[in-house]
């Protein structure tokens, strides 16, 4: 349940720590030098039993999942400034979905909003129990463009 719970605040941008508001950092969370990249993993089934408000809030903002979708990936980029988190949401972010059986697919993901900035994230098919392989790219204005990489296990 911490798991799912940790997935959940990175999916919706928020977490909790005594009095204020703070980022919580999670395993799929990187250091790219000016900011950090997060990644959040959930399955649509979890989604809509266990979290029915985000879910809702997905739909409105990527339409509902294709049917072989079986997951939703969400990624945040973020800062810290004077000990508060900024949300980054000035560029363009797209990912890289390998499979265990080394099926891949690369596509740019949606902006959606929460309470600081944005998000963005995109139902995708992870039916493949095993290692999965995500790349996210970051196009930054002006050109610049870096790459993320995380890997993920579904067992």
């Amino acid at each position: 349940m911490r798991k799912v719970l940790l997935v959940l605040l990175v999916l919706i941008g928020m977490s909790f720590s005594e009095g204020d508001r703070q980022f919580v950092p999670t395993p799929l969370t990187k250091d790219v030098g000016e900011y950090f990249v997060s990644v959040g993993v959930m399955s649509i089934t979890e989604l809509r039993e266990i979290f029915p408000r985000a879910y809702k809030l997905l739909v409105r903002h990527h339409g509902e999942p294709p049917k072989e979708a079986t997951h939703h990936i969400a990624v945040s980029v973020w800062k810290e400034m004077n000990e508060k988190v900024r949300y980054m949401s000035d560029m363009r972010v797209e990912l890289e979905l390998r499979s265990p059986i080394l099926r891949a697919v690369r596509r740019y993901l949606d902006r959606y909003p929460h309470e600081r900035g944005d998000n963005f994230g995109g139902w995708f098919n992870m039916s493949d129990k095993g290692l999965y392989h995500i790349a996210v790219i970051i196009h930054e204005h002006g050109g610049e463009v870096k790459r993320v990489d995380f890997d993920y296990l579904i067992q």
